[in-house]
């Protein structure tokens, strides 16, 4: 992984880059991140870089409940006693950071692969505030909330604007960059349909900058929504491709896009997380009546229609 760096805008905002991304705002000498990196080393760099921009961190504002975005958090909120925000849905895992891996067993406890900090954080938050979408003030700074459902169920995204009135989108994992997809042909997904109608909007959107959870920040968002927006088509016509071929259950479904994409699992987590992905795509495919589910001789087979 690559080492992460900082950058700071001169306009109020800043960024620690790295493997999950951790943005930063400073009004006057309050400061608050968005994010909070996957662990506490990550957070006390951004930290570091915080205070040499004359900040003190006044609170945390989390995108959504993954574990590489939240890990950081309860290290910030002991330091510097600063609370935590989340849209309820995605604080729940930060408050409960067992729930990741649990939910990606499904619901059975989970096996030691899904125990290491990626899908497991070291600490969970004995508080998170609630946020909901609107105006909103977080450590005396003013922030627009926004919605971006998808990747996970309820993520939202935060607006700054500057002094100038120069806009900042932070906006988690809506968007990815080509390495990462690249890296990772199977994106994690909670809910395809709702991903794409965070996508249109996004493409209709004119901020100054947007900060995303992976990769650098951008001042044309469009063409990683046109690529996220393609990857996740892709996906749903490949999985609805298997299915005609023949009724498949879900392991067998991710298979046959695992090997069209030439994956080859290394461990469990990683072919856990993509199967997520797989039933989201079939779910989406169900809602659109382009596939059902059956039970034949204690078989949960898809077909398509």
């Amino acid at each position: 992984m690559p080492a992460s760096k900082w950058h700071d805008f001169g306009d109020g905002t800043a960024a620690l880059i790295g493997g999950s991304n951790i943005g930063c705002i400073v009004g006057g000498d309050h400061a608050i991140l968005i994010d909070a990196g996957l662990d506490a080393d990550t957070a006390h760099r951004a930290s570091r870089e915080v205070t040499q921009m004359g900040g003190k961190i006044e609170a945390v504002a989390l995108t959504h409940g993954h574990a590489d975005h939240f890990g950081g958090a309860a290290w910030i909120e002991r330091s510097f006693d600063a609370p935590v925000y989340a849209a309820p849905l995605e604080g729940a895992f930060a408050t409960h950071p067992s729930l990741e891996p649990l939910m990606l067993y499904g619901g059975a406890a989970p096996i030691r692969e899904l125990r290491g900090k990626f899908t497991l954080a070291r600490e969970g938050l004995p508080v998170i505030h609630p946020l909901n979408p609107g105006p909103t003030q977080i450590g005396g700074i003013p922030l627009e909330v926004i919605p971006l459902p998808g990747h996970s169920p309820s993520q939202i995204g935060f607006v700054f604007a500057s002094d100038q009135n120069r806009q900042t989108c932070f906006c988690g994992d809506a968007v990815f960059p080509p390495a990462t997809l690249a890296r990772h042909p199977i994106l994690f997904c909670a809910d395809v349909d709702a991903w794409l109608e965070t996508l249109q909007w996004l493409a209709t959107s004119s901020y100054e900058r947007y900060i995303a959870g992976h990769g650098d920040p951008v001042t044309d968002i469009r063409p990683l929504v046109e690529s996220t927006s393609q990857r996740l088509h892709e996906l749903r016509e490949l999985v609805h491709e298997t299915l005609k071929a023949a009724p498949q259950e879900p392991f067998d479904v991710l298979r046959a896009v695992a090997t069209r994409y030439g994956i080859d699992f290394t461990a469990p987590q990683f072919f856990l997380l993509s199967l997520t992905a797989i039933n989201a795509m079939l779910s989406s495919l169900q809602r659109a009546d382009a596939a059902e589910v059956v039970m034949e001789h204690n078989r949960m087979l898809w077909y398509a229609k």
